[in-house]
């Protein structure tokens, strides 16, 4: 999968986009011809030395340049000039990654004079061996000055995603050598910039003043566009440059000069040749240029090596330099925050949205426990009614047969006539008291079998005695046996019989 960002190299008289596809993830063998380089010119003034004089206008022709690239992709990646910020290399002991930000920090206290409350700063390790030494390559500048950048690029439609010092991104894409010392020259808009590398890492940029140049050229110089004169006055300031610097530092031994721009620079670069300031005079080669890229880099004027070499190290995913990292990475946080509140807010509604679903779902099923509930109440309650009923039927009809019973007992003396008395009857709890009287003794045993008969167990003679008239006077008593619990009318049937018998007797024997 691929992206296509923009490279904008911004200088004081224009700016220059790369526009370049790259791959996700990094893939050594990438290269993509989908590539395209614009120069931009903006109005004299809107840009000086790297501070933005005019935003309006700057904000204007970037947001017209957005509307030309609709289509396009809106990450955007900075290259900025060098005279607003800081850059050099530093051999540290070797330091664990862990505490490399924490070391750090406390170097930038003491070689950047940039107050902390409005410092950007990246670091970059060159080389490292370890437990022995570490290289690195520090960078800062101020953030008030990258945020104006940064705002107006993000009122033009573009996100910056990464900023980098051009000189800084010139020594990585052109391939010095670590320790080298190399003179460039660049040249463009009848100004020329000089820049000392030690390695990669720009050591001095200087910008040398503009000049009246008057080139006397013959008409085979005009056709062949070669020019007459050498700027004598740039070769004067470059030579007291060199001079003055090789006696600040001896330990630099410069040899190689590497030149871009027009055939003036060309010149210039052959005069210090001649004059034994360097050894080596060469012109000004990307290194690792994509084959794909080649044809549209050779279309590309000398000024695009910045542009194209960032292009090169991004899409290769190469390490590089990104004083936007520190408000890129709190913007990253943020938008994380952001997406785990909002990812938060979804499940909360997804969440409400089932847990409204299944109350309605249970709904329902509430209602019919509530009535299962009040049903199964009410079927306790009858139970409960149905038992207690039960028992007070059965006590009921145990006292029922008990007086049908005693009544029957009680009866006895109508059916016996005159030969037996009953005076007695009590019963209590399952036992049964009688007493009377008799004319004979016959009639008192008459009496036992016929309660046996009637269901009475254990009839006993508990009093018995014959009085001065013959007449006999008893007591006795018996409990309710099994019989007690048959129908009434068996025992009335059974009791009836029994007592006629009972009283033909005593008719009889009467």
């Amino acid at each position: 999968m691929r992206k296509r960002s923009v490279v904008f190299e911004l200088t004081d008289a224009e700016i220059r986009a790369f526009w370049f596809s790259a791959p996700l993830f990094r893939n050594p063998g990438h290269s993509s011809a989908n590539v395209k380089f614009d120069c931009i010119p903006i109005p004299a003034g809107v840009i000086e030395q790297g501070n933005v004089r005019n935003e309006n206008v700057l904000s204007d022709i970037l947001t017209s340049y957005r509307a030309q690239h609709l289509g396009e992709s809106q990450i955007a990646y900075l290259a900025i000039p060098l005279q607003q910020g800081f850059i050099r290399s530093y051999s540290l002991p070797w330091i664990p990654k862990r505490d490399r930000k924490s070391a750090i920090s406390l170097l930038i206290d003491e070689e950047i004079s940039i107050v902390r409350s409005d410092l950007l700063f990246d670091f970059l390790v060159l080389s490292e061996e370890k437990h022995k030494n570490l290289q690195v390559l520090l960078g800062a500048t101020r953030q008030s000055l990258l945020e104006r950048y940064v705002f107006i690029l993000d009122q033009a439609g573009f996100k910056v995603k990464g900023v980098d010092f051009s000189f800084s991104i010139l020594g990585q894409a052109l391939g010095f050598e670590p320790n080298e010392g190399v003179l460039y020259l660049q040249g463009a808009f009848d100004s020329v910039q000089m820049a000392l590398f030690r390695g990669t890492v720009p050591e001095n940029v200087r910008s040398l003043p503009s000049l009246e140049r008057t080139l006397s050229l013959s008409s085979t110089e005009k056709n062949e566009g070669r020019v007459a004169v050498q700027p004598e006055e740039w070769a004067k300031e470059i030579r007291r440059f060199l001079l003055y610097y090789r006696t600040q530092h001896q330990d630099l031994e410069l040899r190689r000069l590497v030149w871009s721009g027009d055939s003036v620079v060309e010149v210039l670069a052959l005069g210090l040749l001649a004059s034994n300031h360097v050894s080596t005079v060469e012109k000004a080669k990307l290194r690792n240029v994509p084959g794909s890229w080649q044809e549209v880099f050779e279309g590309i004027s000398s000024w695009g090596e910045v542009a194209v070499g960032y292009g090169i190290r991004i899409s290769a995913h190469l390490p590089v330099l990104n004083l936007w990292r520190q408000p890129s990475r709190a913007q990253t946080v943020q938008r994380r925050y952001h997406r785990m509140a909002l990812l938060l807010l979804v499940l909360f509604m997804i969440g409400t949205i089932i847990w409204f679903s299944l109350c309605q779902m249970a709904l329902p099923l509430q209602e019919e426990v509530q009535l299962l509930s009040r049903e199964g109440t009410e079927i306790v309650a009858q139970a409960k009614d149905q038992k207690d009923l039960e028992i007070a039927w059965h006590k009921v009809m145990h006292s029922t047969r008990v007086g049908a019973g005693l009544a029957q007992i009680q009866g006895l003396q109508v059916l016996a006539g005159t030969e037996l008395k009953i005076e007695q009857v009590v019963y209590k709890q399952g036992s049964m008291s009688l007493s009377g009287s008799a004319k004979e003794a016959r009639s008192v045993e008459t009496l036992i079998r016929t309660l046996r008969t009637m269901g009475w167990e254990q009839p006993t003679l508990t009093r018995y005695k014959l009085t001065t008239v013959n007449n006999v006077e008893f007591s006795l008593s018996a409990k309710r046996g099994q019989a007690g619990t048959e129908p009434v009318n068996t025992i009335e049937n059974s009791a009836e019989n029994t007592l006629t018998n009972t009283g033909a007797s005593l008719e009889e024997e009467g």
